[in-house]
């Protein structure tokens, strides 16, 4: 027969050998969040950790589109040019009908020199916001590029048309136009 200070210096024992438990700790943050966070880091000039949550964003909701556009928007700042192209193409996958993804897929195909696939993505962009001066922009600069200077020089007036003058969008387009006329 086992004495009660017997028992109590066993369990003692066993539980000092006992497994080591293991926690695991989920992520705190929702992808708006991270996402949220990515922007900030952005707007600080902080570029690998806005990449960093633009990613953990994108992998916690794998449905959304945002923080693909976003993370291929600060490759593009970088002039990572085919990290960006590969970022708006999954948002594209996410969103088939984005058309800033569209848009900004067209602006760095352009930057590659894949001119004719730009032509086709700002087309896209433009038909489903045909008024966005920004898209009217990266049409008009495809529309350029492929050896169209009169379409190009329609839409950069069209553009054009769209902008308040404070907007610093107008001075691009104004730039665009002066290429048109240079050609």
């Amino acid at each position: 027969m086992f004495k009660p200070v017997s028992v109590l210096i066993i369990c003692l024992v066993l539980s000092a050998c006992s497994m080591p438990r293991i926690a695991v700790l989920s992520d705190p943050l929702t992808a708006g969040e991270h996402n949220d966070l990515g922007v900030s880091y952005e707007l600080m000039g902080e570029m690998e950790l806005a990449l960093k949550q633009y990613e953990l964003a994108y992998e916690n909701d794998r449905e959304w589109d945002q923080p693909l556009i976003n993370h291929g928007n600060v490759h593009a700042g970088l002039e990572n040019w085919e990290r960006a192209e590969e970022s708006y193409r999954k948002a594209l996958e996410r969103s088939p009908d984005n058309p800033e993804a569209m848009n900004n897929l067209a602006y760095v195909l352009m930057k590659q020199d894949k001119n004719d696939d730009a032509l086709d993505w700002s087309a896209k962009a433009v038909k489903i916001q045909p008024e966005n001066p920004a898209f009217l922009n990266t049409h008009a600069r495809a529309c350029l590029k492929t050896g169209n200077p009169d379409k190009a020089k329609r839409i950069f007036t069209r553009a054009l048309s769209q902008l308040p003058d404070e907007d610093p969008l107008r001075e691009r387009v104004k730039e665009g136009l002066k290429e048109v006329e240079n050609k």
